[in-house]
């Protein structure tokens, strides 16, 4: 008879599936280094190798070269394909106006320091609960399928004559409600602040070709200051307008695919 049996169960199973290998230890996971990490190295990497380094010397070093990347670049891809993340409000943030004719309901939305929120994605403010959202379900028999499909309707129905608290985003950090509210959860979109925040096929397809367009540009602009420059050796041309072209070509084609991307929100006008 030639059936299977896995040590320490006392269970019989005729699926090599389940037993095969028993003896030998656990597998551990390893690390996928088949591709590049997103950080820093990598764009640099990406830039020069593409502006022809180490054969020609750039005018900029890698530290400046990131920091101008950093506050250049990564605001403006941000704009388009922002991160996300979210904050809960509480009754500790939330303060009141008494200023005539301004807002009475704001709160101060509880973000780390230094974080520039691009806009807000959604609020979820805490609502009344009406007597009939409570027990309305409750007239209905719920084990039938059609009734409770009919008591959910009438409830929604119900909701939808109730006030809703709107909300307005006052940039820095603060939000504006209609009425009072107990709590709110917020999710928004903020600057990347490193580069493993980006997606993926945008860092290869977008981030990296927007980092060269810009630097080609930025070293067009400073090249250009020495065109004509005499020296012993004869007139120094370094086709500068060149430079700038293919730079300035880079960064439309980079910002059309940034254009593409569809918003967070789709809202259908039949």
């Amino acid at each position: 008879m030639n059936d299977y049996f896995q040590k320490g169960m006392n269970t019989t199973f005729r699926d090599e599936f389940y037993t095969h290998n028993l003896d030998e230890p656990p597998r551990t996971n390893k690390l996928n280094t088949s591709s590049p990490a997103q950080n820093w190295n990598d764009v640099l990497s990406y830039v020069k190798i593409n502006l022809g380094v180490p054969i020609n010397m750039l005018e900029l070093s890698d530290d400046d070269l990131i920091t101008n990347l950093r506050q250049h670049v990564m605001g403006l891809f941000s704009q388009y394909a922002p991160h996300k993340a979210w904050a809960f409000i509480s009754g500790a943030d939330m303060f009141y106006s008494s200023t005539l004719g301004s807002p009475r309901h704001m709160a101060k939305i509880p973000v780390p320091p230094g974080t520039y929120i691009v806009d807000i994605l959604e609020a979820y403010p805490t609502k009344e609960v009406s007597i009939v959202d409570m027990y309305g379900g409750a007239l209905i028999n719920a084990k039938a399928a059609m009734d409770l499909v009919i008591s959910n309707s009438y409830i929604d129905a119900v909701r939808s004559l109730q006030v809703r608290n709107t909300w307005e985003f006052l940039p820095p950090d603060t939000m504006i409600f209609d009425k009072e509210t107990l709590a709110c959860v917020v999710v928004y979109n903020l600057t990347h602040v490193t580069l493993d925040t980006i997606r993926p096929d945008l860092y290869q397809k977008c981030f990296k070709p927007l980092c060269l367009g810009h630097t080609k540009l930025w070293i067009a602009a400073m090249r250009s200051k020495f065109e004509g420059l005499a020296t012993p050796f004869g007139q120094l041309n370094l086709n500068f307008q060149e430079l700038k072209s293919e730079g300035q070509t880079t960064i439309d084609n980079t910002m059309a695919i940034l254009e593409t991307i569809p918003p967070d929100i789709l809202i259908e006008v039949s």
